[in-house]
């Protein structure tokens, strides 16, 4: 296996590099801090490596609407499970690293996507 650049992506959050390894798909995401990303929920499970910084850390269970928050340090783990809505917003400027073992789809979560766009007006 080959890691492999795709393509990279750059807005007033910061920039991500998209990879691939094999099956697995491999963001590499900044988040500038006072940024916000996610605001969406995937119907797959997901990793998210904290590298550096620090964040808050929402998640929703969109069938419960189970909601927990919590502040996220690195060097630390996230695992996300399908179909929870996510939302990190930088505390301070963060690097984290998304692992997928399939190809990026995700569906807006409307009450945390607010959040990522207003943030960027």
């Amino acid at each position: 296996m080959e890691l492999i650049y795709e393509k990279e992506s750059t807005d007033a959050r910061g920039k991500i590099l998209f990879l691939s390894y094999g099956q697995k798909r491999i963001n590499i995401v900044e988040i500038k801090k006072g940024f916000s990303r996610g605001g969406h929920y995937h119907d797959f499970d997901t990793i998210h490596y904290i590298l550096s910084g620090t964040i808050e850390y929402r998640e929703k269970d969109i069938m419960t609407a189970k909601e927990q928050v919590r502040t996220v340090t690195a060097p630390d783990i996230i695992r996300i499970p399908a179909m929870a809505a996510h939302l990190l917003t930088a505390i301070d400027d963060t690097i984290f690293a998304e692992e997928m073992s399939q190809n990026y789809t995700a569906t807006e979560y409307p009450e945390y996507r607010k959040i990522v766009t207003e943030k960027m007006t």
